[in-house]
């Protein structure tokens, strides 16, 4: 006799909702920063050996793929983030020969923060030196958490972190936009 084993979890993995671990997408903070969760698109991680393939030749690859912007994440390792929904098995067949991809998109999440003070604020709790102007991607600690930042325009910056990061990091931002601009 054969049994089938239907259990709510199975039944729910069935159906699977993407949901954002924050409630509130969008608030304005202490100094005036805009603080916007991106609750959409995607975020592909791409792994390679190091030095076997370079950012040039994935873009060159990928030059059919609209709205999707190739950031450095490590050595060998690139996060490639849009807005929308990215055909991830056209991107891995045209890869598939020398890059390995994972979709982050359900395991991380999309900060945007805007605003004048925007600088001077990451400036409290990163050891970056954001006064020299960063120039695309990184990835640092804002205080204690692993982040990726990236430049957008001189007042945009979009943070990405892990999903379990994500609440603990909107509050250290909501904090250290409460601290006067120039002390720390």
């Amino acid at each position: 006799m054969s049994e089938t084993h239907t259990s709510p979890d199975h039944a729910l993995s069935l159906d699977i909702a993407r949901r954002s671990p924050l409630t509130k997408l969008d608030r304005i903070l202490g100094d005036g920063t805009r603080l916007t969760i991106q609750a959409r698109g995607t975020i592909l991680l791409l792994l390679s050996r190091p030095g076997s393939v370079d950012a040039g030749w994935i873009r060159q690859q990928l030059d059919t793929t609209p709205s999707a912007d190739l950031r450095p994440f490590s050595p060998g390792q690139w996060l490639l983030v849009s807005d929308g929904l990215l055909d991830y098995a056209a991107i891995e067949e045209t890869l598939r020969k020398r890059v390995e991809i994972v979709d982050q998109s359900h395991g991380r999440v999309r900060l945007e923060l805007i605003g004048p003070n925007v600088q001077e604020m990451l400036a409290h709790g990163t050891g970056l030196d954001l006064h020299a102007g960063l120039e695309g991607s990184t990835t640092t600690l804002l205080g204690h958490i692993s982040v990726h930042v990236t430049r957008i325009a001189p007042d945009v910056f979009e943070l990405i972190v892990m999903r379990s990061f994500s609440e603990s990091l909107v509050d250290e931002i909501a904090r250290m936009s409460r601290v006067p601009q120039g002390r720390i």
